[in-house]
């Protein structure tokens, strides 16, 4: 849990500049970092150093052979540098640290007195490199506050008490963070409390398997990896049966993995790719969509790989998000596309496998955008078995390919 102590210097000198700036790890916590940071990079550059193997001699089949192993050792050290580059972005984590101006903390310290709840401590807090807090007529508009507190009496306080009182002082609405002490009890805790989302996302899925298949290559995730952020993915393995559905689901569960780590997508990416291809030789690509939803501003960002289109109806208006991106799994290096879009309240995302967008667009060239048009369905479930439906009818009943259709619905939370 982050805990953060200010002294009366500090608190000071925080009033008169605004923000106090400094890294997230420091002294022996710091030189670690750095030190697996440099002990990966050298890594990397020994892999890189071992010498090509001698083409001159041997069979073709041996040279094949050798030529593969120096790709596995190009693409490890790759990860490894990857993996370097992670731990050095930790090390260098920035927090932010304001306080409120003076007579605004020693208001809300008292209210709280008065409802029983002692406070310690009082920071704002803002993660990452770029800027600080902004203040407006409530004293607060950053990310987070940091406050440590105990109870007076005997009785325990839920957080989400606290934080109703924190958000009718500051005048915005404030939820329990994933990292904060859950009840206030008779020990000082540290509570931390952030916006609560704007939006929320209903979501549904329709599927279906290959007519000669027991179990389907498509694997999903919905998954929210903090309080304002929802991560949507649909991975679709090469072929149909087991194999597909082994790759897919290892291509979801190595994603999964990374994101709650906190590597960024596009470093994520590469990883998963290198690994897919080392291990399969190039042989069982996977095709991965990606859609993240910030559920404060509605701002949803695509990255695609190889994966078929992804629509997001407005009304009676449709727009497509695609990319002309290679799958994972390939040897060459994976570049992929980053494309960012606004949703906004009753807006529903649709995101495809290929078994779905083969089947209707084999009828015309931009059916599938028609047909999600003139729908009036809002209800994200009955959309997505709508286009499963439509697609199986599509091609005379018959179900040629895995199937997986997965619908999220936008909505506005009332009151926030």
């Amino acid at each position: 849990m982050l805990k953060l102590r200010m002294s009366k210097a500090s608190r000071e000198a925080g009033n008169q500049s605004g923000v106090i700036e400094g890294n997230l790890f420091s002294g022996y916590s710091k030189r670690k970092l750095y030190c697996l940071s440099e002990t990966y990079g050298e890594l990397a550059r020994l892999y890189r150093g071992i010498p090509q193997a001698d083409r001159s001699c041997g069979d073709r089949k041996d040279m094949l052979y050798r030529k593969q192993l120096q790709e596995a050792k190009k693409v490890f050290a790759n990860h490894l540098d990857e993996i370097s580059d992670a731990f050095a972005d930790v090390a260098d984590t920035v927090v932010h640290v304001s306080i409120p101006v003076e007579h605004k903390r020693k208001a809300l310290i008292q209210l709280l007195k008065r409802q029983g709840i002692i406070v310690r401590e009082l920071v704002f807090i803002e993660g990452g490199a770029a800027g600080g807090c902004e203040y407006g007529q409530g004293g607060y508009r950053g990310n987070r506050i940091s406050i440590e507190a105990r109870i007076a009496g005997k009785h325990t306080v839920s957080a989400s008490v606290l934080g109703e009182f924190l958000s009718a002082f500051f005048g915005r609405k404030l939820a329990p963070s994933g990292e904060s002490a859950l009840v206030i009890d008779r020990g000082y805790k540290i509570f931390i409390y952030e916006d609560e989302p704007r939006y929320t996302v209903l979501s549904a899925i329709s599927r279906a398997v290959r007519e000669d298949e027991k179990i389907s290559g498509d694997n999903f995730s919905m998954e929210e990896y903090n309080q304002s952020q929802m991560v949507v993915m649909l991975a679709d393995g090469m072929g149909s049966g087991e194999q597909a559905c082994k790759d897919s689901q290892a291509v979801i569960e190595f994603m999964e993995r990374f994101l709650e780590a906190g590597f960024q997508k596009e470093r994520a990416f590469s990883m998963v790719n290198g690994a897919i291809a080392a291990q399969n030789g190039c042989c069982n690509l996977t095709t991965l969509d990606i859609c993240a939803i910030d559920l404060l501003t509605g701002e949803a960002e695509f990255v695609k790989a190889g994966a078929a289109a992804s629509y997001i109806k407005h009304g009676n208006w449709v727009d497509e998000v695609a990319a002309d991106t290679l799958p994972l799994g390939s040897l060459d290096e994976l570049c992929p596309i980053i494309q960012n879009v606004k949703l906004e309240d009753t807006d529903m995302l649709i995101m495809l496998s290929d078994g779905i967008s083969d089947a209707i667009e084999n009828e015309a060239a931009g059916r599938l955008r028609e047909i999600i048009s003139r729908s009036r369905i809002e209800n994200p479930k009955e959309m997505a078995d709508y286009l499963l439906r439509y697609a199986i009818s599509s091609q005379g009943g018959h179900i040629r390919d895995d199937m997986t259709v997965l619908t999220c619905c936008i909505k506005r939370r009332i009151g926030v």
